[in-house]
């Protein structure tokens, strides 16, 4: 995978890919969820908007051009199936944003409920 600002390689950082030359990160789809409700110490889910800012960016995984969302305050890169692309301050601002994201439970339903709902 390459950087889609620099286009030089992206190296293993965690759970996440870094570019060295930017300061980018490449967050996996099946990472990013997981790794907000850590930062929010609850679930979340995200409510992604249309945003009419931001260059047509390619994907990393596969060179299709990302689409241009909003997720909180922050303005990111998108490509559905394989992740999202972060500048260089945007994925610490998200998740100082994380607990916003906090996913709307039922009062009846706790994380044990919901947990158990889904592993059964």
């Amino acid at each position: 995978m390459q950087c889609p600002i620099c286009k030089t390689p992206l190296e293993q950082a965690g759970r996440t890919y870094k570019c060295e030359s930017c300061d980018g990160a490449w967050v996996r789809s099946d990472v990013l969820v997981p790794l907000l409700e850590q930062s929010a110490s609850t679930l979340v889910s995200l409510d992604w908007q249309p945003s009419p800012e931001g260059l047509s960016r390619a994907c990393p995984d596969c060179g299709v051009p990302m689409h241009s969302v909003k997720l909180g305050t922050v303005n990111l890169d998108r490509h559905d199936e394989h992740g999202v692309w972060f500048d260089k301050t945007e994925l610490a601002e998200l998740l100082s944003e994380a607990k916003q994201f906090r996913a709307d439970l039922p009062p009846h339903e706790t994380l044990m409920a919901k947990l158990r709902r889904i592993f059964k």
